[in-house]
């Protein structure tokens, strides 16, 4: 043969997988052991013929499959020969009604599957071979019936002359392909002529009569002596040995009615086109409606792994969503260059090499001012060098900016020289740069009088956005976990503590090999990050090229412009707090045996268990636990723990924000310039820091007046644009059930209907009260709040808690069967996913206990949160795109579902109707998105 059989079935792409539908089922029925649904249906042929489908499936992924089944009809063969069959024994009681189960287990599946009335599955099969062939396709057909052995062929690339692609029969149990080749080995003919010597040895199982005393190698014998059957049977006369001639010449009729019977019909019409049978992907509902049942929980999980339709196969495994390990040398440290003023004639050759790389990689060196935030220290970075490299330039640091360098090794670089080197490459947009976190890199360029316009990968954001659920996706994780290699430390240079310098106060000698192994590794995650990123789905490469990446400029301009900040405002409201802080200690105190710090855990264990005598609580290293949980629950015995409780609330308050926001504002603006963290939460949401202003209180009155200090310069106002329960709505959307959609789309109040419904009163006669109740339900829903949870929120009873969450459930099912499934799902594939495709991995819901319970949570709040958080994401890419074209309005804050703008007075209209649109029709959901607007002098005056 010109080739051989492969050891594993063609796969993908233009590969069609014909599944031998009751070839299967018997197969099953006698390789499983007797199975049960819990209603007492025998199941263990339905599980195995799943299995083995799905098996096959999932591991090449053919771009069309079908599922064929007999259904009665015979070709015409038992009118050639009433005998055909005849003798075949009725199948085992208990299989018998499993046929039509399996029937239900393919639709489920969502496989494509036919039969014909009047032709045996085998001539469906054979159609089909020769119109996938005729269509360019390779055949593979999953069964081990010999009968179909006949339609094997190697194609173009054999040597029987056959032209066209190959078919190929795959028998799953043995995991064996079986070729031309294998089909000689076996009888000792090739597929051509496996027909004629079916017809001289007859075949038992289907009383196929044959020649009586051949058997297959003296068949084989004769049709390689004669050629074919009808060869075979002129030479008869001629044959010398007595019986065989007697046989052949006795039987010859026989032979030819055999040959008539095994001949495969090739010309059935077919049920479905091939552009019908392109496999769909599985369908969750249907699987979930038929398997569940029937107590299939690993067949489940197992499928759970297997394609959405439109969806990368190979993506949909928890596994998948895991970074994959890099092989590559590791750095060699000999190679890295540490370049300063004797190397400044290397530049232009230098230039060159960059402008010509395919890609390009860099990692800047910067000493930024002590204890400022990440932001404001790129903001006020000075470069003191830079670290390049590309496919044919080794790591290269370039030293400009080392303080003192010039006495010890000699002139460094001029930096102007190695800024114009540097210009052209990362301000040209087109050209392919990697830069690890490159926000914060852009913000250093600022200052360099470059911007950075040219970054096409950044590993930080492509390890978020395959593996969000990573602990860490700093560079000396990624390192670690994809390359396999552990980065010097950054203290290792600089020291630690007091004695800690500055890398411009290093010598470029001290710091280059440093610098030359991140660029190393951020261009090694480039070429192996990358890889995986083509490898993911469509929806995954979308939220890193369509979102994640586009979004990272959008927060930077907004990090880069600040929010003003009215320091008057904070003072007084510091001096508020610590009168009010001052009162509660003094009425404390005369609560007490003596004086009492209430920020010291020793001495409010003393008054809460030995002078008030409150039973104990959790134990703990230093005696009894006084947490928040602890104080929740204390307080529900005597009323004066709600005073700690306040005085914890308003001492946070003062030290988190009143009194720290000050020392965070920039002197020569007067603003305040937060980081947003966009690779943290596993969900998707942004996180801030320095200062945190996405946890800034906003259910107390204290809480709120914090947001009167956020300003607007004179002329201008603060605009507050916020999506109105955007995740009710997405909950709505995803459950599908319809008291909540029609409650959007009806465009009432959401917490009075659901009151309503689960009060068992009219909207008009909904109280506060049981609106309170309804909407502290509703959003306790969306973050899998517990009986407890809620009875703490509303101070009522745990009992009276869970009526409630039971009642919801009840009176609006779709909510309570789609949670449910949410976690089913997320066990099965290991993940939750959001709207737009995000992945989380969950491991927790393999584990057992409290871990276990988190994971569930995970799994139910995930796709409700990450959605609301992909939604918010995409909106603020559109809006900044709208705002390019305008002066007079920009943005300074994103806060949750909420977005704050700086707009000049007189336009503000005109800003609420340019963003509204952008922000409502950023994602299409089946309930309408909706945002509602604010403004004034303030941020806390935008909600009136």
């Amino acid at each position: 043969m010109a080739a051989k059989t492969p050891t594993r079935p063609p796969s993908g792409k233009n590969t069609l997988f014909l599944f031998d539908g009751y070839n299967f089922i018997f197969r099953a029925y006698h390789a499983i052991p007797m199975l049960n649904a819990p209603d007492g249906r025998p199941t263990n042929a339905v599980q195995g013929f799943a299995r083995m489908v799905q098996a096959a499936r999932r591991d090449f992924g053919p771009q069309a499959l079908l599922a064929v089944f007999d259904a009665g009809g015979d070709g015409g063969r038992r009118e050639a020969f009433d005998g055909y069959k005849a003798q075949r024994p009725p199948p085992p009681e208990d299989l018998v009604p499993q046929f039509s189960m399996v029937r239900e287990a393919v639709d489920a599946m969502n496989l494509p599957r036919v039969e014909h009335p009047d032709y045996e599955a085998d001539d469906v099969i054979a159609s089909y071979v020769v119109a996938a062939r005729a269509a360019g396709m390779t055949t593979v057909i999953v069964s081990s019936d010999k009968d179909l052995m006949q339609l094997v062929t190697l194609g173009s690339d054999g040597d029987d002359g056959d032209e066209g692609p190959p078919v190929f029969l795959y028998d799953t149990m043995k995991d064996v392909v079986i070729g031309p080749a294998e089909v000689e080995k076996k009888f000792g003919v090739l597929p051509a002529k496996l027909g004629d010597l079916l017809a001289l040895t007859g075949d038992s199982s289907d009383n196929v009569p044959g020649v009586p005393g051949i058997g297959p190698k003296t068949a084989a014998t004769l049709l390689a002596e004669y050629g074919t059957l009808e060869g075979v049977l002129e030479a008869a006369p001629g044959i010398k040995q007595k019986k065989r001639r007697e046989r052949l010449i006795e039987h010859a009729d026989d032979a030819r009615l055999s040959r008539e019977l095994v001949e495969l019909r090739r010309d059935v019409p077919l049920p479905k086109t091939l552009a019908e049978v392109n496999d769909p992907g599985f369908d969750e509902p249907k699987m979930l409606a038929f398997f569940e049942p029937l107590g299939f929980k690993q067949l489940l999980r197992e499928m759970g792994q297997m394609p959405k339709r439109g969806e990368d196969e190979s993506s949909d495994d928890a596994s998948d969503l895991e970074l994959v390990p890099v092989k590559v040398d590791p750095p060699d440290a000999a190679s890295f260059r540490t370049w300063t003023g004797a190397d400044a004639d290397h530049l232009e050759g230098l230039a060159s090499s960059l402008a010509a790389a395919e890609r390009v990689s860099i990692h800047l060196i910067c000493a930024a001012p002590a204890g400022a935030g990440q932001t404001e220290s790129a903001l006020r970075a000075e470069l003191c060098g830079v670290a390049v490299a590309a496919t044919d330039v080794p790591p290269t640091y370039l030293a400009f900016g080392h303080h003192q360098a010039d006495l010890v090794e000699g002139p460094q670089l001029p930096k102007d020289a190695v800024l114009d080197l540097l210009r052209p490459v990362l301000e040209d947009a087109e050209r392919p740069t990697a830069v690890h976190d490159h926000k914060v890199a852009a913000h250093a360029l600022v200052n360099a009088d470059i911007t950075l316009r040219g970054v096409a990968f950044d590993p930080m954001l492509a390890s978020y956005t395959l593996d969000p659920a990573r602990s860490s996706h700093e560079l000396e994780a990624l390192a670690k976990d994809v390359l396999g290699h552990t980065l010097i430390k950054p203290e290792s240079v600089t020291g630690k503590g007091r004695k800690a310098k500055p890398f411009a106060a290093l010598s470029p000698a001290d710091v280059g090999p440093f610098a030359c192994e991140r660029v190393w590794a951020i261009h090694a995650l480039h070429g192996g990050l990358a890889k995986q990123i083509a490898a993911a789905n469509e929806e995954t490469r979308g939220l890193l090229e369509d979102v994640e990446m586009p979004l990272c400029g959008v927060l930077r301009g907004i990090e880069s412009r600040g929010v003003m900040i009215d320091v008057e405002v904070l003072r007084a409201q510091s001096e508020e707090l610590a009168a009010s802080l001052h009162e509660i200690q003094s009425a404390l105190a005369e609560e007490s045996s003596e004086a009492v710090n209430l920020d010291s855990p020793l001495q409010l264990q003393r008054l809460l268990f030995e002078d008030w005598g409150l039973p104990p609580t959790r134990k703990i290293k230093t005696g009894y636990s006084t947490d928040a949980n602890a104080l929740e629950q204390l307080s529900m015995l005597d009323p004066r723990v709600k005073y700690i409780q306040q005085y914890r609330s308003l001492s946070k308050l003062k030290n988190t924000y009143v009194d720290a926001l000050p020392r965070l504002v920039r002197e020569e603006t007067g603003r305040l310039h937060t980081t947003f963290a966009q690779a943290v939460a596993a969900t998707g949401r942004l996180s801030s820091v320095d200062p945190n202003l996405q946890n800034i209180p906003i259910r107390t009155e204290e809480g709120r007046r914090i947001r009167h200090a956020f300003v607007a310069p004179e002329g201008y106002s603060l605009v507050a644009i916020d999506y109105s329960q955007i995740e009710l709505r997405v909950l709505a959307h995803l459950s599908k059930d319809p008291s909540l959609m029609s409650a959007f789309t009806d465009q009432v109040d959401v917490h009075r209907r659901t009151a309503a419904e689960v009060f068992g009163v009219e909207e008009s006669e909904v109280d506060d009260e049981q609106r309170r109740i309804a909407k502290a339900v509703n959003f306790g829903v969306v973050y899998g709040q517990t009986a407890h949870g809620l009875a703490q929120q509303l101070g009522i009873p745990r009992g009276k808690a869970g009526i409630y969450i039971r009642g919801y459930m009840e009176k609006i099912p779709g909510v309570d069967r789609y949670m449910r499934e949410l976690i089913g799902i997320a066990k099965r594939r290991g993940f939750a996913s959001t709207i737009l495709g995000r992945r989380r991995r969950i491991p927790e819901l393999a584990r057992k206990g409290p871990a276990r319970a988190h994971g569930e949570r995970m799994a139910r709040n995930t796709p409700i949160q990450g959605s609301a958080a992909d939604i918010m994401k995409v909106a603020m890419i559109a809006v900044e795109e709208a705002l390019r074209e305008v002066s007079w309005a920009r943005t300074l804050l994103t806060v949750h579902d909420e977005l704050i703008f700086e707009c000049e007075t007189a336009r503000v209209d005109e800003l609420i109707a340019l963003c509204r649109p952008k922000m409502e029709t950023a994602v299409t959901l089946d309930v309408p998105l909706q945002v509602d607007a604010g403004s004034g002098s303030t941020w806390g005056d935008c909600k009136g």
